[in-house]
């Protein structure tokens, strides 16, 4: 079981590591033809590696692109911490676990939603600060401090609850 939960650790490593590069270089690829668009001179700082699969991709279908990963990357963090439980808990507590993981991410990314709708109400200014707080909340699910983080509560919860 402890080779099973390192190599759980080693993945999440990884595919932190792996959403950082893909975001990042996706992101400046965008920066990149969006500038181009608008007739600029400007260099392109897109990874060569990864700029051999995204050159012939317009903005649009890249900004899709940026929302199928994302949805890629939290089912990713929520097996993870799927695999944590299952491996860490008894079967009781893991059912118990996977339902305030499930329903704690559901509402994470729902706040998300609702904050990115209400910041498009709002005058320009005001609507990149409500799109900053929906990008953060959408991040944290989108990472190992999401099944991390609520692994930790559980635990320490269940914890407390049994000393008592």
């Amino acid at each position: 079981m402890k080779i099973k939960i390192f190599f759980l650790i080693v993945f999440a490593i990884v595919f932190e590591y792996l959403r950082d590069y893909l975001f990042v270089n996706t992101n400046l690829q965008i920066e990149y033809l969006e500038y181009t668009n608008n007739d600029l001179n400007v260099s392109n700082y897109t990874d060569s590696l990864l700029l051999k699969f995204l050159k012939n991709i317009e903005v649009h279908s890249l900004n899709q692109l940026k929302w199928i990963m994302s949805l890629l990357f939290s089912f990713i963090f929520f097996s993870l911490g799927f695999f944590f439980s299952k491996w860490i808990f008894e079967l009781s507590k893991h059912k118990k676990f996977l339902k305030s993981f499930i329903i704690g991410g559901c509402l994470i990314l729902l706040s998300s939603l609702i904050i990115f709708s209400l910041g498009k109400l709002l005058s320009q200014e005001d609507k990149y600060n409500f799109y900053y707080v929906s990008i953060e909340l959408s991040h944290f699910v989108q990472s190992s401090l999401y099944p991390i983080s609520f692994l930790l509560v559980f635990f320490a919860y269940n914890r407390t609850e049994i000393s008592l």
